[in-house]
């Protein structure tokens, strides 16, 4: 299993508790955040909502003591692409689900966005040129494009509302 970190918020630097992806999917998929999240992508402009903060949040990437880059203890070897402002969400999220290298995805909490967390054979070292190649590989694919700000190995992901949140135990390691 992939250990994650959660936090309470995107305000707090401190985790909650080391936790596995699967079980972050299986929350994705369940009603626990149905409510603050239709309520999110009722706003004018979801990507900005601030009821968002009330959300937890999770560091797809490992295990976490705080965090940052400098808090990191242990990598996972996930890349987790953040792709925005799509304009058929569902239909992209189809087109990755196809992909033997695509472990799990999820609807962002605007209904405008996708995760897409793949494993890698990256380290911290090669990370940011291994992301940049799953950004491109994801982008040929896909047409998906990842949100280049959204490229740093700390980058903690918000928890959503997805019933249909898409995890693959059998994906390659990209």
């Amino acid at each position: 299993m992939l250990e994650i970190t959660r936090f309470k918020s995107v305000k707090n630097t401190k985790p909650v508790e080391v936790s596995n992806l699967l079980s972050i999917i299986e929350e994705i998929r369940s009603d626990k955040y149905k409510s603050i999240v239709e309520e999110i992508r009722q706003d004018e402009n979801p990507s900005k909502s601030s009821k968002k903060d009330k959300l937890p949040v999770f560091t797809p990437t490992g295990r976490f003591n705080y965090r940052s880059i400098a808090g990191l203890e242990e990598y996972n070897g996930v890349i987790c692409l953040d792709i925005d402002n799509v304009e058929d969400v569902i239909s992209l999220k189809a087109k990755a689900e196809k992909l033997n290298y695509v472990h799990a995805t999820f609807i962002t909490p605007s209904g405008k966005g996708l995760k897409v967390v793949i494993k890698s054979k990256a380290t911290t070292e090669t990370y940011k040129q291994v992301e940049i190649e799953i950004a491109e590989a994801f982008l040929l694919d896909t047409g998906g494009i990842r949100d280049n700000h959204c490229k740093d190995i700390a980058r903690i992901q918000f928890l959503s509302y997805d019933p249909t949140a898409y995890f693959n135990e059998n994906s390659k390691i990209f």
